[in-house]
């Protein structure tokens, strides 16, 4: 039988290990054509983030957008752009969330916050905060951009945030759709299973959000038995029916992102 909290601790500190150094890989975006970035300062996390925000070329601001927003957008800007012209290249805006200088994705996308990573985790209450009340007010009342649903992306860690707000009750929820590449479900002694089984006390299928979430087949047997589990609890539950689960074929942990986004969007769209 596998003990949880040796997995957990192994995927923790390979994702600091690994997944910090693929985040700091910053993308020379300036190159794409109708990106339109920007540094929006946070006071609720006290950060400077990068914004990069691409609209199509037919852009008015007369007309609703889908919009997806993504995790780790320092790493993953430029393919999710070329992924959703390919899927609808009049219909999306694309907004890629970075970092201006540090890259604070461990303390932003976890929580809760693990005691040995104090400081460097743990702050998705807060994250989730900046989303809400001052990212997305930024983008559809200052920016002007009229949102007709709205799909969080995030692979890894933040694939693990996407699911973590789905599943919290303490914030409200502005995402319709939710895409969770190759979580890490392990996160704090797999907190997001029993965070789960909180919320399916509530049983509120009714309004519930459209959910995608994949696993590569080679990203090891960890986070592949985890995947399993998961998506053994969900399929108990009545909202079942909005889940979409994927297992990736000869997908690694680095590649799942791009593969992730075309299916989703595919599934969910």
């Amino acid at each position: 039988m596998i003990n949880p909290m040796k997995v957990f601790k192994s995927l923790a500190l390979l994702m600091v290990i690994t997944l910090a150094f693929y985040s700091c890989i910053q993308q020379d975006v300036e190159v794409i054509a109708n990106n339109r970035p920007f540094t929006l300062s946070s006071e609720i996390t006290d950060t400077d983030y990068r914004i990069n925000l691409w609209y199509p070329d037919n852009y008015s601001a007369e007309k609703g957008y889908h919009l997806l927003y993504l995790l780790d957008g320092d790493a993953y800007f430029a393919e999710a752009v070329e992924v959703t012209k390919n899927y609808n290249p009049n219909d999306f805006i694309v907004i890629g969330i970075g970092y201006r200088q540090k890259n604070y994705r461990g303390r932003d996308y976890a929580y809760p916050e693990d005691k040995e990573f104090p400081g460097e985790s743990g702050g998705g209450k807060n994250f989730i905060r900046f989303l809400n009340q001052e990212l997305i007010p930024y983008v559809e009342n200052e920016l002007g951009v009229i949102s007709l649903d709205k799909s969080l992306f995030g692979h890894s860690l933040g694939g693990y945030l996407s699911l973590y707000l789905l599943f919290q009750q303490d914030q409200p929820n502005y995402f319709d759709y939710h895409i969770a590449a190759s979580p890490n479900l392990m996160w704090y002694n797999a907190y997001l299973f029993d965070l789960e089984k909180l919320y399916s006390v509530y049983d509120i299928h009714l309004n519930h959000p459209n959910v995608y979430v994949s696993m590569g087949d080679l990203e090891g047997t960890s986070l592949n038995t985890s995947f399993n589990a998961f998506h053994k609890q969900i399929n108990q539950r009545a909202y079942h029916e909005y889940f979409n689960f994927e297992r990736l074929e000869n997908t690694s942990h680095r590649n799942s992102p791009i593969v992730s986004l075309e299916n989703a969007l595919n599934y969910l769209f």
